[in-house]
C-alpha cells in the first residue's frame, strides 16, 4: 500500500486538494486498494480554503513520517510564504505539486538544478524567485522522478493519471480514467488553453480532430502529407495549426499516442513483440524499441514483465 500525504495549507484551493483522495483511491488491482490517502494540516486543525468553506482534516503534520508521497497543492499564500511544512527534511520521499504550490517546493531548495512547472498566470515570477530552476512554463507536468510539479487544476488530473500508469501501468490507469471519466493521457502543453487572437475559420480541422483521426489510422503508415491531405491544408499549415494549438509536432505527439497503444498491448495480451509493434503502428520492433527505451527508459519486455500483471 503506497501512502500518500495531502497538506492543506492556510487558504488552499479545494479542487487540487481533492484530486488525490479521488483519482489514487480509485486504482484498484483485484479489487484491492493501491494507494492510501491522508489529508492534514500542520497542526491538525481546520483550515479555511480560498473558497467559502474551511476543511477539517484526518491528520496533523506527523503523517508525512511514514508518507511515501507528499503532496501540496496550490494556496492563497504560496507565492510569498515560504515553505512552512519544512519540505527539505522529506527529500527522500517522493514530493509532488500542483499548480502554484510549485513555489513551496522551490522555497525549500527542492527543485534546484531540476525543472519545474507550475501554473502559467505565475511563470514569471517564479522565474525570478527560483533562477536555479528549470522553468518549463508551456508543461503541463514536469516529472523528475523525486519530484514532481503540475500546472493549475486540471493538470493536477494530468499529473495523478501519469504516476498512478508509472507506479502500476496503463491498464490500472485505464481503469481509473473509466471509472472518473477522466483523460488517461492529454497531449500537449499549457498554451494550448491559453487565449489567442481570434483567427479566420477554415474548412480544416483543429488540433483535437487531428488527434481523433490519428487514433483512428494508429496502425496505418502515415506520413506529413496524408495526415494534411485528409483534412485538405498544406503539410505547412497543419504542423503550424497544430502546434499553435498544442504546442508539439505532430510526429512527436503521434509517437507519443503509439508508445501508450504499445503499453496496453504489452500489459494485456500476449502478442509477441513484433505483432505489438505493428498493432502499434511501428514498422518493426527495433523501432518500438527505440520510442519505448526515449520515453519510458525501458525495453518492450522489461516494460511487460513489470506491469503484465496489471492486465
Amino acid at each position: 500500500m503506497h501512502r500518500i500525504a495531502v497538506v492543506a495549507l492556510p487558504g488552499v484551493f479545494p479542487y487540487e486538494l481533492g484530486v488525490p483522495a479521488r483519482f489514487f483511491r480509485a486504482a484498484q488491482r483485484d479489487g484491492e486498494a493501491l494507494y492510501s490517502v491522508t489529508t492534514c494540516t500542520l497542526d491538525g486543525l481546520p483550515v479555511e480554503t480560498n473558497a467559502d468553506f474551511a476543511i477539517t482534516p484526518g491528520a496533523d503534520r506527523t503523517i508525512l513520517e511514514t508518507a511515501d508521497t507528499i503532496i501540496v497543492p496550490p494556496w492563497s499564500a504560496a507565492e510569498t510564504a515560504g515553505d512552512p511544512i519544512g519540505l527539505a527534511q522529506y527529500a527522500d520521499r517522493r514530493i509532488v505539486s500542483f499548480c502554484t504550490g510549485a513555489f513551496t517546493l522551490a522555497a525549500a531548495g527542492l527543485l534546484d538544478g531540476k525543472e519545474a512547472t507550475t501554473h502559467w498566470c505565475a511563470s514569471d515570477e517564479f522565474a525570478r524567485r527560483f533562477p536555479l530552476v528549470r522553468l518549463r512554463e508551456d508543461e503541463l507536468f514536469v516529472d523528475e522522478g523525486s519530484v514532481l510539479t503540475a500546472a493549475g487544476a486540471s493538470a493536477a488530473v494530468d499529473a495523478t493519471m501519469h504516476l498512478i500508469s508509472n507506479d502500476h501501468g496503463a491498464a490500472v490507469a485505464a481503469t481509473v480514467a473509466q471509472a472518473t471519466l477522466a483523460a488517461p493521457h492529454r497531449g500537449g502543453g499549457q498554451r494550448q488553453f491559453i487565449a489567442r487572437p481570434p483567427v479566420p475559420q477554415t474548412p480544416a480541422g483543429s488540433a483535437g480532430d487531428i488527434q481523433a483521426w490519428l487514433l483512428a489510422h494508429i496502425e496505418e503508415p502515415l506520413s506529413l502529407a496524408a495526415v494534411a491531405a485528409s483534412f485538405g491544408m498544406s503539410v505547412r499549415t497543419l504542423t503550424r495549426r497544430f502546434r499553435s494549438e498544442t504546442g508539439r509536432t505532430v510526429g512527436d505527439w503521434f509517437a507519443d499516442a503509439r508508445v501508450d497503444r504499445a503499453r496496453e498491448l504489452l500489459e494485456t495480451t500476449d502478442l509477441l513483440i513484433d505483432d505489438v509493434a505493428l498493432r502499434s503502428g511501428f514498422a518493426t520492433s527495433a523501432a518500438l524499441r527505440k520510442h519505448f527505451r526515449e520515453r519510458l527508459g525501458l525495453a518492450p519486455q522489461q516494460y511487460r514483465s513489470r506491469f503484465a500483471r496489471a492486465a
